[in-house]
């Protein structure tokens, strides 16, 4: 689908506008001297690898002063000050720097990058898929809008997929903004509907859904049991009949009725129409009523009539006073009617409660057909034991209980299903006729469209001309689309598009049509915040919204930013106070967390079943992040609970099962039943701190999300920590280094293995980092379970090491120790994180200054973590682009 030469002229423009605008702080760089203290540091230590342009890694530090304007000095002086200040170099096998050879260094980097270094930079950045989806959703008033299918992922870079560098505008990119824009301009501004010739389509019994045990086919008849509500165990509907568009037609239905009763009422066959996106289980009640069909006769009649059917539907047949129904209240009635009979009933005992003495086994292989034939075994036994079948006996209770629970009456009730469809009462039908349409009808998607015109477009007004209303139109769409008040002469550019379109001979429609796919590839809707420097009331606005909402701006902070009034510090405050998540399932507590924590990835781990860690349990494991996330930020807990908080947010079934909770009075479930409504509730458990559990690290999405779900690795655990907890940049790794590859003699354990792997000196420096904390966390399997000993070879775990700072740690409790002593450290990775998240770059050696200092200021003050996020939001490093 090519761009309209209009659209795509428009669309360069803007785009290099937004090219055009450069990162603020340029002004910063200019050239310093290195001094002779800090020469001879670099000279005894660095110039021996890092002498020319050709050294070790590109980098060169023989320099007799630093040009601060040169592309990329920033980024080598700060990567030194790290590698420096994490120990990471020298290497291992070189003379170390002395603590003062090591404090020259870093104070002189400290006072230059903070000095050269600027804050803000992000480049121009596009919305990413969930705002633009988002967006777009909220602007036209879709809530049900999704991106089609092939829609190009985001690349994600520092774990996220907000930071601009990666958001790159790539040609496929470009060919999905273009067909979305014909999508929704096709929503508002309809093509004209042409009534289509008139098609007759026919479906027999084969062409008709069978549904769990709503319908069975018996010759040249498809026969329905139940008025079961719920439309999968009652109701049938043809699979290759869709209406494509709304009118009327003429349908005819074939029916009988199979065995009925002598002296009962007519069978009520009611035809709805049925949304073919529609769920199986939804309820009939829901779909609009065509015809009631009094069947009687006992051969096939035909019955005809004319209904409206709109664009997706189909016709849905229910035969409303069944004898049978799923609901538990008249199921058990039914069954206690038919535990009158003592055959009936000696076999439904012996289908529930098998053996002797009698036990319950599980209902699931009951259901349906199975469990029918079971019964069946068991009543057509000339040896069938009917001494428990009477009503008081405690096992026909039992069954007429379970006929009362909602977790069993209605897979009881498909067994009982086949009743029916062998003998009868049973309501069949022998074939479907649908023909038309004859005439166009407006269905709802069309009422909808009309709807989203007017609130989008408002109506023309009498005698208003075309380009005056389109004018007015814009007025209305642009400012909530750009998220700023626009010019004139920008309003004017896009009026211009449809009166050029008009002048070439097209419909207004096709004008309008035209116009609003222009403004929709528009990069002043498709990019954020592209005025360099402090950002303005409406970049502000869409930097504040679009983080803590993942959503465009409305209502309260949009009225302050044309005001003027949201730079008020009162005013400001009060707006993104507003703005916080207040639930657990917010778009900004699933997104950031998904990415932070990488608990996007749960999906697609498979744990090995020697785990039995079910998807409910996944499931409840994400959700529990989630949550924990939540109730840190609403009851603004101090940092240190983010690592050894005194509870824990999870399902007490969760905990009892994977933490080893105990909980008063609560008795094990089985752990391979099936988790039920009660079992996924989030709740809040007490723990003791200091414990193995409570915390991010304790988590079992964590320990999953750094595992693979067969194996752990300690490596990949402990690169994740120093990145995402501690916030602790590592060197990529030497392209040199091999694979780590399994004994195969299975005589070492995983420590043995790790410690030859990394004898070499490029290899060393980093993984004594990174193994202490790999190796703490052995304790816990690929799912997040407590274990002793390493699997396969019956070794007791050694999960003793020596952190950076020469801390010895004996296990896990140590290290959690060990971060909270040192939260500020945590703190600072946290804000970093969130500041990419919300700016979409990563933070400058000053901006990581400054959030160092808000940090500090939290502590200092006992704040907690909702007080952090505010702050954050109020510094230069949020409010500058």
């Amino acid at each position: 689908m090519l761009f309209h030469p209009m659209v795509m002229r428009y669309f360069l423009l803007g785009l290099a506008v937004c090219a055009a605008m450069p990162a603020m702080g340029a002004e910063l760089k200019k050239t310093a001297p290195l001094p002779e203290p800090v020469v001879n540091v670099l000279e005894q230590h660095c110039y021996r690898c890092h002498d020319s342009e050709d050294g070790e890694g590109g980098i060169n530090l023989n320099l007799a002063e630093i040009d601060w304007s040169a592309e990329g000095a920033t980024g080598v002086w700060e990567k030194t000050f790290n590698v420096v200040a994490h120990k990471q170099m020298p290497p291992v096998n070189r003379p170390a720097l002395t603590p003062k050879q090591k404090q020259t260094l870093l104070d002189y980097l400290d006072g230059q990058l903070t000095q050269h270094t600027a804050i803000g930079g992000t480049l121009p950045r596009r919305l990413n898929r969930t705002e633009y989806r988002n967006s777009i959703r909220t602007v036209f008033q879709m809530p049900d809008f999704e991106l089609p299918l092939g829609f190009p992922r985001d690349t994600r870079e520092h774990g996220f997929d907000t930071v601009s560098e990666a958001l790159v505008l790539s040609p496929p990119l470009l060919e999905a903004y273009q067909q979305v824009a014909w999508q929704i301009a096709d929503e508002i501004f309809p093509p004209v509907k042409k009534k289509p010739p008139v098609t007759t389509w026919k479906a027999g019994v084969e062409d008709l859904v069978l549904s769990f045990s709503a319908s069975t086919i018996h010759g040249d008849a498809l026969r329905l049991a139940s008025r079961s509500p719920d439309i999968m165990r009652s109701c049938t509907w043809p699979s290759k009949i869709e209406i494509m568009a709304s009118g009327t037609y003429r349908i005819s239905v074939s029916t009988s009725a199979f065995r009925p009763k002598k002296g009962a009422t007519p069978m009520i066959l009611h035809v709805h129409a049925r949304d073919v996106a529609a769920s199986d289980r939804s309820r009939t009640k829901i779909f609009r009523l065509l015809k009631e069909i009094q069947v009687t006769s006992e051969t096939p009649e035909t019955v005809t009539f004319d209904a409206e059917l709109y664009e997706g539907q189909t016709p849905l047949f229910h035969w409303t006073n069944a004898e049978l129904d799923h609901e538990p209240e008249p199921f058990s009635t039914l069954l206690e009617a038919k535990f009158q009979d003592p055959r009936f009933l000696a076999a439904w005992q012996e289908m529930l409660f098998p053996g002797a003495p009698r036990k319950r086994i599980s209902i699931t292989p009951l259901r349906g057909r199975n469990g029918w034939n079971i019964f069946q075994r068991h009543y057509n036994n000339p040896q069938l034991n009917l001494a428990d079948a009477t009503l008081d006996n405690r096992f026909a209770i039992a069954a007429l209980d379970m006929a009362k629970s909602e977790g069993s009456s209605r897979a009881l009730a498909d067994t009982l299903a086949y009743h029916y469809h062998e003998n009868g009462p049973a309501l069949q039908l022998h074939g479907v006729t649908v023909e038309g349409p004859f005439k166009i009808v407006d269905g709802p998607q069309d009422l909808q469209r009309r709807k989203w015109r007017e609130w989008n477009f408002a109506t023309q007004k009498k005698g208003e001309t075309n380009e005056a209303y389109a004018s007015r139109a814009l007025e209305l769409l642009l400012p909530r689309l750009f998220r700023r008040p626009v010019t004139e002469d920008v309003r004017r550019s896009f009026v211009d598009i449809a009166k050029h379109h008009w002048d070439a001979g097209h419909s207004f429609d096709e004008g309008m049509h035209l116009m609003l796919r222009s403004t929709l590839v528009s990069p002043r809707f498709l990019y954020r915040e592209t005025t360099p420097g402090k950002l303005d009331a409406h970049d502000l606005a869409s930097r504040v919204s679009y983080f803590l909402t993942r959503d465009t701006p409305t209502n309260n902070i949009v009225h302050q930013a044309r005001s003027g009034e949201l730079a008020k510090p009162a005013v400001y405050r009060a707006a993104i106070e507003n703005l916080l998540p207040r639930s657990p399932g917010s778009p900004m507590i699933r997104d950031f967390t998904e990415q932070w924590l990488d608990t996007r990835l749960l999906p697609e781990i498979m744990p090995d079943e020697k785990f039995g860690f079910t998807t409910d349990e996944i499931e409840i494991a994400k959700r529990e992040v989630e949550h924990f996330f939540f109730t840190m930020l609403k009851e603004n807990r101090p940092l240190r609970d983010f690592i050894d908080p005194d509870f824990m947010t999870t399902s007490k079934r969760f905990a009892l099962e994977n933490y080893g909770y105990t909980v008063a009075g609560l008795k094990p479930v089985k752990p391979a039943s099936t988790y039920l409504t009660e079992h996924h509730k989030i709740e809040r458990l007490p723990i003791k701190r200091g414990g193995v559990r409570g915390g991010l690290l304790g988590q079992s999405a964590i320990m999953m999300a750094t595992a693979n779900g067969v194996d752990t690795q300690p490596v990949l655990r402990g690169v994740w920590v120093l990145e995402n907890i501690l916030g602790i940049p590592l060197p990529p790794v030497p392209s040199n280094v091999p694979a780590l590859t399994p004994d195969t003699q299975g005589a070492k354990t995983p420590r043995d293995l790790l410690a030859a792997h990394t004898k070499a000196a490029d290899c060393r420096g980093c993984h004594q980092q990174i193994d202490p904390i790999g190796f703490v966390l052995e304790n816990f399997d690929p799912v997040g379970g407590w274990r002793e000993q390493w699997p396969g070879i019956n070794v007791e775990i050694d999960p003793s090491g020596v952190l950076p700072d020469g801390t010895e740690i004996l296990g896990y409790p140590d290290l959690k120790r060990w971060i909270v002593e040192n939260i500020h450290i945590f703190g600072q990775c946290l804000s970093e994180k969130l500041m990419i998240y919300a700016t979409g770059r990563i933070p400058s050696y000053a901006e990581k200054q400054e959030l160092k200092q808000i940090v500090a200021k939290i502590e200092r003050e006992k704040g907690g973590f909702r007080d952090l996020l505010l702050t954050l939001m109020e510094s230069k490093t949020f409010r500058t682009r």
